[in-house]
């Protein structure tokens, strides 16, 4: 069984259906967004810091705060061109973004990851393929 390194800010779930109980992954960790948000522009250019920071932060909020810091990208696109669906113009490279993190974050502390990398890889090579099509 898969024992999270000490620091390291993920749920140790016993059960399948454990992964689909947001009081058990999700809730427990969304105080960690604003942590994370300060932690990460008080120590900006220390990229020491900034790796120690994405190591230790749980990698669902690392994702959430992604989403919300280009959330206003795709907003203030939206109001420039007055055409509202910007982000679909990104849905194609956004899944191979998540994925990579994802995989990243695994491999940095040491979990096993040989179905995240697999997603990864595939994902990626759909989004590859998109503009090809």
């Amino acid at each position: 069984m898969f024992v999270p390194p000490a620091g390291v800010s993920i749920p140790l779930l016993t059960k399948v259906r454990d992964s689909a109980d947001y009081s058990l992954t999700v809730q427990p960790y969304i105080s960690e967004l604003s942590t994370f948000s300060q932690s990460l522009f008080a120590n900006l250019l220390n990229v020491e810091e900034l790796q120690n920071l994405y190591a230790s932060t749980n990698p669902l909020i690392s994702a959430l705060a992604f989403s919300l810091l280009i959330s206003p990208v795709f907003i203030v696109l939206a109001e420039f061109n007055k055409n509202y669906s910007q982000v679909d113009r990104a849905w194609s490279i956004l899944p191979a973004i998540y994925n990579a993190h994802y995989a990243l974050w695994a491999r940095i502390n040491g979990v096993p990851s040989s179905r995240v990398n697999n997603m990864f890889f595939l994902s990626l090579g759909w989004s590859v393929s998109l503009p090809i099509v």
